[in-house]
Protein backbone atom coordinates (compact mmCIF):
# COMPACT_ATOMS: atom_id res chain seq x y z
CA UNK A 1 0.00 0.00 0.00
CA UNK A 2 1.47 3.35 -1.52
CA UNK A 3 0.74 6.08 1.55
CA UNK A 4 1.57 9.74 0.98
CA UNK A 5 1.27 11.57 4.05
CA UNK A 6 1.17 15.84 4.69
CA UNK A 7 1.41 14.93 8.63
CA UNK A 8 4.42 15.96 10.57
CA UNK A 9 6.99 13.00 11.17
CA UNK A 10 4.20 11.07 8.67
CA UNK A 11 1.49 9.73 11.52
CA UNK A 12 0.65 13.35 13.39
CA UNK A 13 -2.84 14.10 13.46
CA UNK A 14 -2.64 17.57 14.30
CA UNK A 15 0.22 18.95 12.25
CA UNK A 16 1.33 19.50 8.95
CA UNK A 17 4.67 18.40 7.60
CA UNK A 18 6.89 20.61 5.71
CA UNK A 19 6.63 18.64 2.84
CA UNK A 20 4.47 15.26 1.32
CA UNK A 21 6.69 12.25 2.61
CA UNK A 22 6.50 8.83 0.86
CA UNK A 23 5.94 5.26 2.52
CA UNK A 24 5.24 1.46 0.84
CA UNK A 25 3.41 0.04 3.92
CA UNK A 26 4.47 -3.72 2.96
CA UNK A 27 2.17 -5.81 5.71
CA UNK A 28 -1.41 -5.07 6.11
CA UNK A 29 -1.81 -6.67 9.67
CA UNK A 30 1.35 -4.52 10.79
CA UNK A 31 1.61 -0.84 10.09
CA UNK A 32 5.03 -0.17 11.61
CA UNK A 33 6.43 -2.36 8.46
CA UNK A 34 7.19 0.24 5.74
CA UNK A 35 9.53 0.97 3.22
CA UNK A 36 10.45 5.07 2.77
CA UNK A 37 10.74 5.99 -0.86
CA UNK A 38 10.64 9.19 -2.80
CA UNK A 39 7.89 11.25 -4.74
CA UNK A 40 10.04 10.51 -8.21
CA UNK A 41 9.90 6.57 -7.25
CA UNK A 42 5.83 7.06 -7.09
CA UNK A 43 5.61 9.01 -10.00
CA UNK A 44 8.06 6.31 -11.82
CA UNK A 45 4.83 3.17 -10.80
CA UNK A 46 2.13 5.81 -11.86
CA UNK A 47 3.34 5.91 -15.68
CA UNK A 48 1.01 4.95 -18.55
CA UNK A 49 -1.64 3.66 -15.26
CA UNK A 50 -5.04 4.50 -14.48
CA UNK A 51 -4.25 5.98 -10.55
CA UNK A 52 -6.65 6.70 -7.51
CA UNK A 53 -5.68 8.53 -4.61
CA UNK A 54 -8.07 7.72 -1.16
CA UNK A 55 -8.48 10.82 1.10
CA UNK A 56 -9.92 9.50 4.79
CA UNK A 57 -12.14 11.53 7.11
CA UNK A 58 -12.17 13.08 10.43
CA UNK A 59 -10.90 11.35 13.36
CA UNK A 60 -8.08 8.59 11.72
CA UNK A 61 -4.76 8.01 13.52
CA UNK A 62 -2.69 6.40 11.54
CA UNK A 63 -3.85 3.03 12.39
CA UNK A 64 -6.97 3.47 11.61
CA UNK A 65 -5.99 5.18 8.56
CA UNK A 66 -4.25 1.85 7.35
CA UNK A 67 -6.90 -0.56 8.36
CA UNK A 68 -9.66 1.56 5.98
CA UNK A 69 -7.25 1.44 3.24
CA UNK A 70 -6.08 -1.94 3.24
CA UNK A 71 -9.90 -2.69 3.41
CA UNK A 72 -10.51 -0.83 0.72
CA UNK A 73 -8.16 -1.50 -1.67
CA UNK A 74 -8.54 -5.40 -0.79
CA UNK A 75 -12.12 -4.62 -1.67
CA UNK A 76 -11.72 -3.15 -5.05
CA UNK A 77 -9.46 -5.79 -6.05
CA UNK A 78 -11.87 -7.92 -5.43
CA UNK A 79 -14.98 -6.03 -7.72
CA UNK A 80 -12.01 -5.75 -10.27
CA UNK A 81 -12.06 -1.61 -9.69
CA UNK A 82 -8.04 -2.10 -9.13
CA UNK A 83 -6.04 -4.15 -10.91
CA UNK A 84 -5.55 -5.54 -14.67
CA UNK A 85 -8.93 -4.19 -15.58
CA UNK A 86 -9.20 -1.05 -13.18
CA UNK A 87 -6.72 1.23 -11.49
CA UNK A 88 -3.24 0.00 -12.02
CA UNK A 89 -2.21 2.30 -9.00
CA UNK A 90 -3.80 3.35 -5.50
CA UNK A 91 -2.39 5.41 -2.87
CA UNK A 92 -3.75 6.59 0.28
CA UNK A 93 -3.42 10.02 1.13
CA UNK A 94 -2.62 11.26 4.66
CA UNK A 95 -3.79 14.31 6.55
CA UNK A 96 -3.87 15.59 10.19
CA UNK A 97 -7.73 14.79 10.92
CA UNK A 98 -7.57 15.08 15.00
CA UNK A 99 -8.30 12.24 16.62
CA UNK A 100 -10.93 13.80 19.67
CA UNK A 101 -14.42 14.53 19.61
CA UNK A 102 -13.95 18.64 20.14
CA UNK A 103 -11.15 18.00 17.63
CA UNK A 104 -13.49 18.51 14.92
CA UNK A 105 -13.86 22.22 15.23
CA UNK A 106 -9.79 22.25 14.11
CA UNK A 107 -10.42 19.47 11.22
CA UNK A 108 -12.35 21.66 9.11
CA UNK A 109 -8.84 24.17 8.94
CA UNK A 110 -6.92 21.35 8.86
CA UNK A 111 -8.66 19.57 5.75
CA UNK A 112 -8.15 23.20 4.00
CA UNK A 113 -4.82 23.34 4.50
CA UNK A 114 -4.02 19.78 3.23
CA UNK A 115 -5.73 20.73 0.24
CA UNK A 116 -2.56 21.98 -1.37
CA UNK A 117 -0.89 19.27 -0.09
CA UNK A 118 -3.30 16.94 -2.09
CA UNK A 119 -3.34 19.06 -4.99
CA UNK A 120 0.85 18.79 -5.38
CA UNK A 121 0.64 14.97 -5.10
CA UNK A 122 -2.49 14.82 -7.94
CA UNK A 123 -0.31 17.21 -10.14
CA UNK A 124 2.57 14.78 -10.04
CA UNK A 125 0.99 11.77 -10.45
CA UNK A 126 -1.32 13.19 -13.70
CA UNK A 127 2.03 13.99 -15.20
CA UNK A 128 3.21 10.45 -15.28
CA UNK A 129 -0.03 8.72 -15.20
CA UNK A 130 -2.88 7.84 -17.92
CA UNK A 131 -5.82 8.96 -15.96
CA UNK A 132 -5.86 10.18 -11.91
CA UNK A 133 -9.08 9.52 -9.65
CA UNK A 134 -9.77 10.78 -6.52
CA UNK A 135 -12.02 8.87 -3.83
CA UNK A 136 -13.22 10.53 -0.88
CA UNK A 137 -14.62 9.87 2.78
CA UNK A 138 -16.23 11.97 5.04
CA UNK A 139 -14.16 15.36 5.63
CA UNK A 140 -11.89 13.84 3.25
CA UNK A 141 -13.70 15.80 0.74
CA UNK A 142 -13.69 18.89 2.24
CA UNK A 143 -9.23 18.28 1.39
CA UNK A 144 -10.31 17.20 -2.36
CA UNK A 145 -12.63 20.02 -2.89
CA UNK A 146 -9.92 22.75 -1.71
CA UNK A 147 -7.61 21.00 -4.07
CA UNK A 148 -9.51 20.87 -7.08
CA UNK A 149 -10.91 24.61 -6.45
CA UNK A 150 -8.43 26.26 -9.05
CA UNK A 151 -9.10 24.53 -12.39
CA UNK A 152 -6.27 25.88 -13.98
CA UNK A 153 -4.01 23.92 -11.85
CA UNK A 154 -4.95 20.71 -11.72
CA UNK A 155 -7.55 18.18 -13.05
CA UNK A 156 -8.91 14.76 -12.41
CA UNK A 157 -11.05 12.33 -14.12
CA UNK A 158 -13.78 11.30 -11.72
CA UNK A 159 -14.36 12.48 -8.16
CA UNK A 160 -16.04 10.53 -5.64
CA UNK A 161 -17.37 11.46 -2.83
CA UNK A 162 -18.47 9.21 -0.20
CA UNK A 163 -20.80 10.56 2.61
CA UNK A 164 -19.38 14.68 1.87
CA UNK A 165 -19.40 16.19 5.37
CA UNK A 166 -19.27 19.50 3.45
CA UNK A 167 -22.10 21.56 3.37
CA UNK A 168 -25.13 20.61 1.25
CA UNK A 169 -25.17 23.72 -1.01
CA UNK A 170 -21.06 24.22 -1.39
CA UNK A 171 -21.22 22.67 -4.58
CA UNK A 172 -23.77 25.14 -6.35
CA UNK A 173 -22.73 28.10 -8.49
CA UNK A 174 -20.94 31.50 -6.74
CA UNK A 175 -20.23 28.50 -3.39
CA UNK A 176 -17.26 27.79 -2.03
CA UNK A 177 -16.79 24.33 -4.33
CA UNK A 178 -17.90 25.02 -7.34
CA UNK A 179 -15.10 25.64 -8.61
CA UNK A 180 -13.99 22.33 -7.94
CA UNK A 181 -16.03 21.04 -10.71
CA UNK A 182 -14.36 22.71 -13.59
CA UNK A 183 -11.48 20.40 -12.11
CA UNK A 184 -13.46 17.23 -12.68
CA UNK A 185 -14.48 15.10 -15.43
CA UNK A 186 -17.24 13.73 -13.47
CA UNK A 187 -18.16 14.61 -9.81
CA UNK A 188 -20.27 11.71 -7.88
CA UNK A 189 -22.18 12.54 -4.43
CA UNK A 190 -22.84 9.65 -2.87
CA UNK A 191 -25.11 9.76 -0.03
CA UNK A 192 -27.48 8.03 2.95
CA UNK A 193 -29.92 9.67 5.00
CA UNK A 194 -29.08 6.51 7.46
CA UNK A 195 -25.79 8.02 8.41
CA UNK A 196 -26.54 9.35 11.73
CA UNK A 197 -23.22 10.84 12.01
CA UNK A 198 -24.15 13.09 9.10
CA UNK A 199 -27.85 13.50 10.57
CA UNK A 200 -26.65 14.10 14.19
CA UNK A 201 -23.39 15.10 15.12
CA UNK A 202 -22.33 17.35 11.79
CA UNK A 203 -24.74 20.28 12.06
CA UNK A 204 -23.69 20.93 15.69
CA UNK A 205 -20.00 19.99 14.78
CA UNK A 206 -19.99 22.60 11.93
CA UNK A 207 -22.82 25.42 13.67
CA UNK A 208 -20.22 28.20 12.74
CA UNK A 209 -21.88 27.27 9.64
CA UNK A 210 -25.28 27.99 10.45
CA UNK A 211 -26.74 24.22 10.59
CA UNK A 212 -26.48 23.58 7.04
CA UNK A 213 -27.44 20.13 6.04
CA UNK A 214 -24.70 17.43 5.61
CA UNK A 215 -24.14 17.15 1.14
CA UNK A 216 -23.50 13.41 2.62
CA UNK A 217 -26.52 12.61 4.27
CA UNK A 218 -29.68 13.54 1.45
CA UNK A 219 -27.45 14.98 -1.72
CA UNK A 220 -27.15 18.16 -2.81
CA UNK A 221 -29.41 20.87 -1.83
CA UNK A 222 -31.70 21.61 -4.80
CA UNK A 223 -32.12 18.64 -7.56
CA UNK A 224 -33.08 21.45 -9.96
CA UNK A 225 -29.89 23.69 -9.29
CA UNK A 226 -27.68 20.72 -9.78
CA UNK A 227 -29.47 19.55 -13.00
CA UNK A 228 -29.04 22.83 -14.54
CA UNK A 229 -25.74 24.18 -13.09
CA UNK A 230 -23.96 21.69 -12.26
CA UNK A 231 -23.92 19.63 -15.47
CA UNK A 232 -21.03 16.95 -14.48
CA UNK A 233 -22.13 16.19 -11.03
CA UNK A 234 -24.03 12.81 -10.08
CA UNK A 235 -26.13 12.09 -7.38
CA UNK A 236 -25.98 8.48 -5.70
CA UNK A 237 -28.70 7.50 -3.06
CA UNK A 238 -27.32 4.79 -1.34
CA UNK A 239 -30.03 4.40 1.72
CA UNK A 240 -31.02 0.80 0.82
CA UNK A 241 -27.60 -0.30 1.24
CA UNK A 242 -25.10 2.12 2.94
CA UNK A 243 -27.06 2.14 6.50
CA UNK A 244 -23.95 4.02 9.01
CA UNK A 245 -21.58 6.46 8.51
CA UNK A 246 -19.03 3.95 7.02
CA UNK A 247 -20.56 1.72 5.33
CA UNK A 248 -19.82 2.50 1.74
CA UNK A 249 -16.31 0.48 1.85
CA UNK A 250 -18.20 -2.49 3.42
CA UNK A 251 -20.87 -3.17 0.40
CA UNK A 252 -20.25 -4.32 -2.45
CA UNK A 253 -22.40 -2.37 -4.32
CA UNK A 254 -20.30 0.46 -3.82
CA UNK A 255 -17.85 -0.95 -5.85
CA UNK A 256 -19.83 -2.25 -8.49
CA UNK A 257 -21.28 1.33 -9.11
CA UNK A 258 -17.21 2.56 -8.65
CA UNK A 259 -16.57 0.17 -11.30
CA UNK A 260 -19.01 1.29 -13.66
CA UNK A 261 -17.82 4.84 -13.03
CA UNK A 262 -14.41 3.89 -13.89
CA UNK A 263 -15.53 2.00 -17.28
CA UNK A 264 -16.68 5.42 -18.40
CA UNK A 265 -20.11 4.25 -19.34
CA UNK A 266 -22.81 6.95 -19.50
CA UNK A 267 -24.28 7.51 -16.32
CA UNK A 268 -27.71 8.64 -14.45
CA UNK A 269 -27.12 12.22 -13.09
CA UNK A 270 -29.57 10.94 -10.08
CA UNK A 271 -29.62 7.15 -9.63
CA UNK A 272 -29.15 4.76 -6.54
CA UNK A 273 -27.36 1.90 -5.22
CA UNK A 274 -29.60 -0.95 -5.27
Amino acid sequence: MYVVSCRKDFTSDQKLASDNLVRNYTNPHDPNVFQDMTMDQLVEKAANRHVCILVHGYRCPMENVMASYWELVTSMSAEAVAGTSGYGLVVGFAWPGRTTSVGYFVAPMNARAAGPRLLSLINALRGAAHTVDVQTHSLGARVALTALRDSKKVFVDNLLLSAPAVDHNLLEPDKDFCAALNSCNRCFVYHSRNDRVLRLSYPLADISGGLKRALGLRGPRSKAVTLSNCPNAYVVDCATRVKDHGGYRKTPYYYQHWRRVLSGEAMSRYDELS
